[in-house]
């Protein structure tokens, strides 16, 4: 008998057999869920190798290890069914930790959406009790077969860049991912100053990824700034980037498009959002650099523990005589923007605290945005009745997950009405719903502040703090697939658009600083930050830019030139794509040529951007 002898048995064919059928009828699930249709070639692939792991799994596991199995794999369906649902991808091992958090837990996992735990469990028992029924007599060689289900994760893991994006299987992508959770290797460490120089030398003399460029003007008369950030928000759902790029979006916001150009607003098509998650893009939005790159997101926790420091735009503007002000709706102590905020330059800095009773507890993530924009009215009303200018920036809560609109029942009594409300739901459904209610409020909010006059001497800048849940007609072929931002800007009465870059002009977050600052006239402070203002037109200062998406472990560097190169999360393997530089998103293509950077080069690249300062005598 050999090694490998039970893989010819009909017991484990028959295992394999069921294993299979039970993934599909989890992938319809997830497709029903989250209306994402992958390239079916890929995933009845993925499918067939995650099958083949499961059935060593069913043939080798007993009493609680098999219960233990059972409990993780409904877990790990209900965990992907909902990360395809939110953000258009299976879930990152590494992140894991994140769930854990109790504002997460609160927000993001006790509400009606929960009622499929239960559901993704029982059907996980099915499928033990499926194969203790049919399949009852014992397999021997249990070690081959461990060995064998070893290789079969070990060529799923390196034959694809990505290893969550949806085509993959959840059983072969769980395990695919372990040995780089466990080794975590951009985890880890800030690198210290003699690093960073050992990294500057290894950097490619031919580009031009750290760019800064202002135009500097005088200005006489420094305007207002609001700066609104609205959660997970895409320039996508704009109807006329949509059709402009060809994509098709999951949310279309023509309502609020329209309202943005009756009030003046440049709307650039070419927009680009640097990473996922709220921390990075804020920390980009706010500081002008780039954000934490890393598995795990340390920059605004290190500022906020005095372990590293950052100039940003906020403290210009304050040292400058400036009223700053941050009001976000979520609670401050997630992800430490309580203690960040004050030592980037915010002097007013409130969250989800002041939506409740003194003594209150804040549950969930924040007041529905009707809520949030009214009261937010109300108080820069109170602070434009100043002498001082004034800068405010703004996050909203409502468009992320679970959506609430404030029309959800206000307890936690989820019973079986709830569940049917789910299953009848359209995939996306609850997003539609709680974009068009930000629409709706944001709308109110932005012609209330208009009507008073409010707006006359104000700079407005429309941005998100990422991309979340843009869908494309096709999310496995394409990249860029979540760093598709948004930025709009209306300048103040007496300023005109002409003298601001072209609407098809790529654009970035890190643009948003020196933007600002130009504007008030503090276009020379810019310090360290890195971005091109949108008074500085592209022309002969093309630039190159660094991207992520976390969730799908994809690294990019961009030339807007019209080349992208897009990487595995290791950066050993690289594709090569070309684009229209006025139409990035509606013309990528790939082409079969060398990559542009060498593996070293781009190593030191994001090494270079995830170093930060540190806090002298901490």
């Amino acid at each position: 008998m050999t090694f490998f002898s039970a893989l010819t048995s009909g017991r484990f064919a028959h295992t394999v057999l069921l294993a299979l059928c039970w993934l599909l009828v989890v992938r319809a699930s997830h497709i029903l869920q989250s209306g994402i249709w992958a390239n079916p070639a890929g995933m009845l692939a993925s499918d067939l190798a995650g099958a083949l792991v499961l059935a060593v799994l069913l043939c080798v596991t007993s009493g609680a290890l098999r219960g233990l199995m059972i409990i993780l794999l409904g877990c790990a369906a209900f965990v992907a069914g909902m990360h395809l649902t939110i953000h258009g991808t299976l879930f990152q091992l590494s992140l894991i930790g994140k769930g854990v958090d109790p504002t997460f837990i609160t927000g993001s996992l006790i509400n009606k959406h929960s009622l499929l735990l239960p559901v993704y469990l029982l059907f996980a028992w099915l499928l033990h009790w499926l194969h203790r029924r049919f399949l009852p007599t014992a397999i021997a060689g249990g070690k081959g077969l461990v060995v064998f289900a070893a290789l079969v994760v070990a060529v799923y893991g390196t034959s694809v860049q990505s290893l969550t994006t949806p085509a993959n299987n959840l059983v072969a992508s769980f395990f695919s991912q372990l040995p780089g959770a466990l080794i975590s290797p951009f985890a880890s460490a800030e690198n210290t100053d003699s690093e960073q120089a050992e990294n500057a030398q290894d950097l490619p003399e031919n580009t031009n990824f750290f760019h800064r460029q202002v135009a500097a003007p005088y200005v006489e008369n420094p305007p207002n700034v609001l700066l609104i950030m609205i959660e997970g928000l895409s320039a996508g759902y704009f109807p006329s980037v949509s059709n402009y790029h060809n994509l098709d979006p999951s949310v279309k916001l023509g309502s609020l498009e329209e309202n943005l150009n009756q009030h003046g607003f440049r709307i650039y098509r070419n927009a680009l959002s640097m990473e996922r998650q709220t921390d990075r893009g804020t920390f980009s939005i706010l500081c002008g650099e780039y954000p934490d790159f890393r598995r795990q997101s340390r920059k605004m926790l290190d500022v906020a523990e005095d372990r590293a420091s950052a100039d940003c735009m906020p403290s210009r503007l304050l040292d400058s005589g400036y009223t700053t002000a941050y009001w976000q709706a979520a609670p401050l102590d997630y992800m430490r923007k309580g203690d960040f905020m004050p030592r980037v330059g915010f002097e007013d800095v409130t969250g989800a605290e002041v939506f409740t009773s003194e003594g209150e507890k804040v549950e969930g993530w924040g007041p529905p945005d009707p809520t949030y924009f009214d009261n937010i009215g109300k108080r820069i009303r109170r602070l434009d009745a100043t002498s001082e200018p004034w800068m405010v920036t703004l996050l909203n809560v409502g468009t992320h997950h679970p959506f609430n609109t404030g029309k959800e029942k206000p307890d936690d009594d989820f019973g079986a009405e709830d569940l049917e409300e789910l299953a009848d739901a359209e995939p996306q459904e609850a997003r539609r719903e709680a974009m068009k209610t930000m629409a709706e409020s944001l709308n109110r909010f932005l012609d209330g502040l208009a009507s008073d006059g409010i707006l006359d001497d104000t700079l407005v800048i429309l941005t998100s703090d990422e991309s979340g849940g843009f869908i494309r007609q096709d999310p496995e072929s394409l990249p860029l697939n979540n760093n598709v931002g948004v930025l709009a800007v209306r300048p103040p009465d007496g300023d005109s658009l002409a003298r601001y870059a072209p609407g098809n002009q790529i654009v970035a977050q890190i643009d948003v600083p020196p933007t600002i600052l130009d504007i008030t006239g503090l276009g020379r402070k810019t310090g360290d930050m890195i971005g091109r203002s949108l008074l500085v037109w592209q022309l002969d200062t093309e630039r190159d830019l660094l991207l992520a998406d976390t969730y799908t472990g994809l690294k990019y560097f961009l030339r807007e030139s019209g080349q992208l190169l897009s990487c595995s999360e290791l950066m050993t393997s690289c594709s090569t794509w070309t684009f229209d530089p006025e139409r990035l998103f509606g013309t990528l293509e790939e082409v079969d040529i060398d990559p542009f950077l060498t593996f070293e080069e781009r190593t030191a690249l994001f090494n270079s951007a995830a170093y930060m300062k540190p806090v002298e005598n901490p």
